[in-house]
């Protein structure tokens, strides 16, 4: 299998794995983007604007839209930094816990669908691999922006 074919076999699997995102968190009222922030507010709630931007590898004017469509929808809420009224930090809404769980139970159903019939081990070493690659194109990604 020659580099070209993987790639192509790589953007089609992450292809696959956006449509049938897009799907099922269409049912909780989700667009596109907007699940990686919930999960990455579940696992620290008031972070800032500019970390979250920076965790989820996106501009902060693409995570602004995405904030200013998830605070109109009631999922969170933004608030100024006490300490530095310059810093904007975003936190879950009830309502953005409440669908958080539900996200997360359609993200370990879309898990379960991606990887049945692997072993273990198999995932581990796609991890592994997905890992590695995903290093090597925010390496790329960072060279390319020196130039």
């Amino acid at each position: 299998m020659t580099d070209k074919a993987l790639g192509l076999l790589l953007f089609q699997v992450s292809r696959a794995h956006h449509n049938l995102a897009s799907q099922v968190f269409e049912q909780l009222g989700l667009h596109r983007g907007q699940p990686p922030v919930l999960f990455e507010l579940g696992r620290q709630d008031g972070i800032t604007q500019s970390e979250l931007a920076e965790r989820m590898e996106v501009r902060p004017a693409t995570l602004t839209n995405m904030l200013q469509r998830m605070e109109a929808a009631g999922f969170i809420t933004r608030c100024r930094d006490q300490a530095d009224s310059r810093v904007s930090r975003v936190y879950l809404t009830q309502a953005g816990k409440d669908v958080l769980v539900r996200a997360r139970e359609l993200a370990n159903g879309m898990d379960h669908t991606a990887f049945a019939g692997f072993s273990s081990a198999e995932k581990g070493q796609i991890k592994d691999f997905l890992e590695r690659i995903h290093a090597s194109l925010i390496t790329a990604l960072e060279e390319q922006s020196r130039k």
